[in-house]
């Protein structure tokens, strides 16, 4: 699967951001944004659901933007924009009204599947994280995500307990938490691209940040960026407000 157009994160097979970064230097070509094969995936569907964390901390949002002022003017990247930075939890896959592929869920499976999720995620503990370094995959430049393996938890309780996920998502392996930036229009910038990522790598990493929230959201797919619907909020435990609900209704999917 081709999520890089959504800026939404994709599975990669690298093991560590190391092997992430190592594999990016050897490549002579990168995974575009327009590529038919991206198209062919979605196959005019159009609503791709998944679970994500907002990048919402201030500090956070400063730096990403300055990753991406230091990129922006190399040939072939597309940043993307503020609204959609995120770091995945967990995909769940194309909701649909007639179930053909083993990545689509059924619209009336969706409001099930996020209350499900909602007694799992209001149960675990708000969690720290930071920013690590400047990085790419095939598909987007990303910035690293640190946070000693909750995300992954958190990747895998939803793998494990949401029977409502469509096959693919609950076979899927969990990734490497990052932040896409940019995507790729063209190769043509490649090796400058490696260079300033390379430059990047040799300055400190980002902030730390608490992830407190994580949001059920439906993606809304076109040739264009994708706009973001949340679907559900969930506030992790010892995060809500005193007299507050941990987690909104979903709305209808």
């Amino acid at each position: 699967m081709n999520f890089a157009s959504l800026g939404i994160a994709m599975p990669e097979l690298a093991s560590s951001f190391e092997d992430a970064w190592a594999q990016f230097q050897r490549r002579d070509a990168l995974r575009l944004a327009g590529d038919t094969q991206e198209w062919e995936w979605s196959r005019g569907r159009a609503q791709y659901l998944t679970f994500l964390v907002r990048m919402d901390d201030p500090a956070v949002r400063t730096h990403l933007a300055a990753v991406i002022e230091r990129i922006a003017g190399i040939a072939g990247i597309e940043p993307y924009p503020e609204p959609s930075w995120h770091a995945t939890v967990k995909e769940v896959g194309f909701q649909v009204i007639k179930r053909t592929r083993d990545d689509e869920i059924l619209r009336g499976d969706v409001a099930r599947l996020a209350g499900k999720a909602r007694a799992i995620l209001t149960g675990q503990p708000p969690y720290r994280a930071s920013l690590g370094l400047a990085n790419g995959f095939a598909g987007v430049v990303f910035v690293e995500v640190i946070d000693g393996g909750e995300t992954d938890r958190l990747h895998g309780l939803l793998r494990d307990e949401l029977s409502e996920l469509p096959s693919a998502a609950a076979n899927a392996s969990a990734f490497l938490p990052h932040v896409s930036l940019a995507r790729f229009t063209s190769s043509e910038g490649l090796d400058e691209l490696k260079s300033a990522l390379g430059t990047l790598r040799q300055e400190p990493p980002g902030p730390g940040f608490t992830i407190s929230r994580v949001e059920l959201i439906k993606a809304w797919l076109s040739e264009e960026m994708p706009e973001f619907e949340t679907l559900a909020t969930y506030t992790l435990a010892g995060a809500a407000l005193p007299g507050k609900g941990a987690a909104t209704q979903p709305s209808s999917p």
